[in-house]
């Protein structure tokens, strides 16, 4: 869905004030934009996929486009581009930790256009406040607010099908589809127009959502509390460093065949990633397998945007 400009703070269910992104004062860089920025974080691709979807529409409309995963981006360089869109998946219905962390530690954006974009599996659960966190961020940066969209996806995560709850999952398995991708599309032409237009879509306010309450830190502990083993099987393991590069904390070791337990965060990039299925994990007493698997099983090909094709 796209997102669209909210009121001011008003009351939510619970009495209180929600957070808002106010009306940004800030006059835009560029209406002109000539470079886009686009930044995503991926660990099973879907958000790598319709973040280059958005800078090939970006290209074909006359930009420069620079897209990466925000992990090889070198924040000094950011405020270099007149249009910044960074997306993510829900990671236990919030912003990942890591993402937050590092759009805090970035040097200001003032004046830059800036949107952001939520990717969720299945019917999804609390993604437009995640896109509004990271929108959040961004502006808190100097970012002048003018796109906010949440895009579906399967869902990715790998204990539901492995314990037996595959008909969850396969309930979205035409997911992402042609219908996704021609959002895509009008969310990044939609955010141009708005830039060309200077103009901003702020205020926005976040939504009230029962899962803030038990949101990221929390439901994280919760799903390690069940995971009962988490190493790398050495037999298995053929060393080419897939779970190395997409875990966000630095927990995987194959060359010790371990995972340390006290940094991981349990977002499965781990287990998704690995090509051979080397990751050891038992989550409620079932073998955890990744999602390449899952799809293998399945027979399962994921539909590419022909802007992505050959």
């Amino acid at each position: 869905m796209l997102g669209s400009a909210g009121a001011m703070a008003t009351i939510g269910m619970t009495g209180c004030a929600r957070e808002t992104i106010p009306d940004s004062e800030k006059p835009l860089k560029s209406k002109q934009p000539k470079t886009a920025l686009i930044l995503w974080y991926s660990q099973a691709g879907h958000t790598e996929r319709n973040g280059r979807l958005i800078g090939k529409v970006l290209e074909q409309a006359g930009l420069t486009v620079t897209a990466l995963d925000f992990r090889q981006c070198n924040p000094s360089t950011m405020k270099d581009h007149d249009l910044i869109i960074m997306g993510t998946p829900v990671y236990y219905l919030d912003t990942p930790g890591n993402v937050r962390s590092w759009l805090a530690s970035i040097p200001s954006i003032d004046g830059i256009p800036a949107a952001a974009f939520a990717t969720f599996g299945g019917p999804g659960d609390n993604q437009y406040n995640t896109a509004f966190s990271m929108l959040q961020l961004l502006s808190h940066k100097g970012g002048v607010p003018v796109g906010i969209a949440t895009f579906g996806n399967m869902s990715t995560f790998a204990p539901t099908w492995s314990c037996g709850n595959e008909a969850r999952i396969l309930r979205y398995k035409d997911r992402p589809n042609e219908e996704i991708y021609t959002e895509v599309r009008e969310f990044a032409k939609q955010v141009l127009r708005t830039v060309r237009g200077g103009g901003a879509i702020s205020p926005i306010s976040k939504e009230f959502h029962y899962g803030d309450v038990f949101k990221g830190s929390i439901m994280m502990k919760v799903t390690k509390l069940l995971i009962s083993s988490h190493t790398i099987d050495a037999d298995k393991c053929i060393g080419c460093g897939a779970c190395v590069r997409k875990c966000p904390v630095g927990a995987t070791h194959p060359d010790r065949h371990k995972v340390d337990q006290g940094r991981c965060i349990a977002c499965m990039g781990c287990v998704n990633n690995c090509p051979v299925q080397a990751i050891d994990m038992v989550f409620l007493g079932k073998k955890v397998y990744g999602f390449t698997e899952f799809l293998r099983k399945n027979d399962i090909k994921i539909q590419e945007p022909k802007e992505l094709q050959g």
